[in-house]
């Protein structure tokens, strides 16, 4: 095995995406964050994520409802998604089947905002001023109630009892099937209305209103009274959400997220969170932290002051041979690197790279649908991308001297009504396509016909697929779920083993074993020394040894950093030897066989680091570009390529033999997003300004 390093600069369309709205469900630690198309007269679309170790999120499904615009989303019993859209209709989402979306049709008009009301029934109001009330478990409409005005209405939240909307001027309170009364709100000029943007019950009886002024007004629900007048932010405050310990938050076009907490029966300001730059449209409250989106490219955790939910952007990315991918929301960005000749210049040892990275194609999705999953054969070869409606293959040729004889539609695949969660291809060329409820069906990746060969296994109530690896040898299959469990499977006779390892992130395979990543909690005091890689026996599913981040060498966890030096992900080399790669680019290569690690700093890669520029990079991601030092057979796609050039390598006598010649690479990309923000950030106004 020989390395070097390679640096790239690389745009990823996931990396530019606002978010609409956000919800979580604490019991099963899962965000749910609504995504609107760049593409006109497209559909919004749905993301879910682990936060379970509430400072990294993992992708898990991406759901599209086909459905038009979501105005609202939160979750409900059984941990179901509800989402409310623009057509008057509300959808139930399954997060651990993306299948399971069932769609009802409440109101001909719009419906606004939903909120929970008592254990079974949501309160949600539409464009036609009415407040209905539904029942989760019948998903029938119970009552409603018409409120009798013809401006438009924002918000909404109940007490159990008694139902606030927030609307122009002014707060309805509804309930036993009647409005009750309506609360004023005073204007700050005769022509100016005042908008309730936003309503929540801090107490049974105790309504706060979040309005245009940027100011909170607190209501006795019982008598209608104003209890308190807080002038909380410079605009328009769009959210507020509640935490156990009494206090709530408000955010919005001003999106400083500010704490407001009661103090001898007063509430007052007792904290201002800086992270936000821009509007704060959504937040949401898991174990008595504050989540906000809106706005900004990054989702903010109010904790430790403020700072960005760093996101597991594995997915979007690929390297794999001379080829990068690149994810988009409907789109797949190909890339190819060509051969060139390196030579270190006269009295260094530093690499020239003579060449860039070839922008092949941009690939759209059939019809331009969203892309819920995706990926890449190992060789670079095969793409195969999946929608809610379809499957397709497409052939990856760059050295065609014709440029749309580069990138060939090869099959699309017959799945009926099944919807792909995670794919995976073997060098074999054997694909195998996750789907629906844990099932895994093969296909042989070169036949043009896209027919399924068989079902390897069918497994209800465990989950969907969101990560498969397969062994060299190909006897074997490992899975991650939804439900965070990993499984290996038998591929040729179906059974499956559960593989005991808490917070599962990532996997890879050998012929024996299961490599499985795990993560790390905020609360844990022992982040660096905490076992997150666990080898697995595949034939009895016991773990045989661990290490933690200190003995995969990965940079120590600073006290001050908001980035823990843990590894995110892990990529199989060979057989035998496995990259792991922290969230800002730290890597090290672990051979399983030896018992050692080699990183950057045991070769020539040190000195071959470039310093990263002013203009510092949304994300570093660390792949590997493999040469085989022996090649006895090779595909068309590799017989197609030019010899490679000989190079003049300085064999050091106190080199590890890892980083002894310059065939392979670590390729580092320095990504950023293919847009900039359209919103422009809040300026505050200083004392005395208009």
């Amino acid at each position: 095995m020989s390395l070097c390093l390679e640096k790239q600069k690389i745009r990823c369309g996931m990396l530019s995406r606002t978010a609409r709205h956000i919800a979580i469900d604490e019991n099963g630690g899962k965000m749910a964050v609504v995504r609107k198309s760049r593409t006109p007269d497209t559909h919004d679309y749905i993301e879910f994520y682990n936060i379970l170790s509430s400072w990294l999120a993992v992708p898990e499904l991406t759901v599209c409802p086909e459905n038009g615009s979501i105005e609202n989303l939160l979750f409900v019993k059984n941990g179901e998604l509800m989402t409310a859209h623009a057509n008057g209709s509300v959808c139930f989402i399954d997060p651990h089947n993306n299948a399971r979306v069932k769609r009802i049709q409440i109101s001909a008009s719009t419906i606004w905002a939903a909120c929970k009301h008592g254990d079974t029934s949501i309160a949600m109001i539409s464009h036609s001023s009415v407040l209905y009330f539904f029942d989760v478990s019948s998903k029938m409409i119970t009552s409603s109630i018409s409120l009798g005005v013809e401006s438009r209405l924002f918000d909404v939240s109940s007490n159990g009892t008694l139902v606030a909307i927030g609307s122009i001027d002014g707060v309805i309170l509804a309930g036993d099937g009647k409005v009750q009364q309506t609360l004023k709100l005073d204007r700050q000029n005769r022509r100016d209305p005042t908008i309730a943007w936003s309503v929540l019950f801090v107490k049974p009886n105790l309504l706060a209103c979040g309005d245009s002024r940027g100011t909170v007004t607190l209501w006795n629900v019982q008598d209608g009274s104003l209890t308190q007048t807080i002038s909380s932010l410079q605009s328009h405050i769009l959210t507020m959400v509640a935490t156990e310990d009494g206090s709530f938050h408000v955010a919005g076009v001003d999106p400083r997220i500010t704490e407001l907490k009661e103090t001898d029966g007063q509430f007052t300001i007792v904290n201002r969170r800086n992270g936000p730059v821009r509007d704060v449209r959504s937040m949401a409250v898991y174990e008595n932290t504050v989540y906000a989106a809106g706005e900004d490219f990054d989702i903010f955790v109010g904790k430790s002051g403020c700072r960005k939910l760093l996101l597991h952007q594995q997915k979007n990315l690929i390297v794999s041979g001379d080829v990068v991918a690149s994810a988009g929301e409907n789109f797949i960005d190909v890339f190819w690197k060509q051969q060139g000749e390196d030579e270190p210049a006269e009295g260094s040892n530093v690499l020239q790279q003579h060449y860039e990275m070839i922008h092949l194609a941009k690939i759209y999705s059939p019809k331009k649908r969203i892309i819920t999953s995706w990926s890449i054969s190992s060789c670079g070869q095969y793409l195969v991308i999946g929608t809610s409606n379809d499957t397709t293959i497409y052939k990856i040729l760059p050295l065609a001297k014709k440029l749309s004889k580069k990138i060939l539609k090869h099959a699309t695949l017959d799945g009926g009504d099944s919807i792909a969660t995670s794919f995976c291809v073997t060098r074999e060329n054997r694909l195998y396509v996750a789907r629906n409820d844990f099932e895994i069906v093969e296909y042989d990746v070169t036949k043009e016909n896209g027919k399924e060969k068989r079902v390897v296994i069918s497994q209800n109530d465990c989950g969907s697929v969101i990560r498969m690896s397969a062994s060299p040898c190909g006897k074997y299959l490992c899975v991650l779920t939804t439900r965070s469990q990993v499984f290996a499977i038998s591929v040729e006779s179906g059974e499956s083993r559960l593989l005991k390892v808490d917070l599962p992130i990532d996997l890879i395979l050998n012929s024996t074993s299961a490599f499985v990543l795990s993560s790390i909690t905020s609360g844990d005091s022992n982040q660096d020394t905490k076992k997150v890689f666990h080898e697995v026996g595949l034939s009895n599913g016991l773990v045989k040894r661990s290490a933690c981040s200190n003995q995969l060498r990965m940079i120590p966890s600073s006290p001050k950093s908001i980035v823990p030096g843990q590894p995110i992900y892990v990529m199989a080399i060979t057989a035998s030897m496995i990259m792991t790669v922290s969230y800002d680019g730290h890597w090290s290569i672990l051979d399983v066989d030896a018992g050692t690690v080699f990183s950057a700093q045991d070769g020539p890669l040190k000195a071959n680091k470039k310093a990263i520029q002013s203009d510092r990079p949304a994300l570093l991601y660390t792949g590997i570009r493999l040469r085989e030092e022996s090649e006895s057979s090779a595909s068309d796609f590799q017989s197609a390529a030019p010899a490679k050039r000989t190079r003049r390598t300085s064999v050091r006598s106190n080199v590890p033999d890892a980083f002894q010649s310059l065939n392979s690479r670590v390729v580092q990309l320095e990504v950023s997003g293919d847009e900039t923000p359209k919103t422009a950030n809040f300026k505050l106004k200083k004392f005395g300004m208009q």
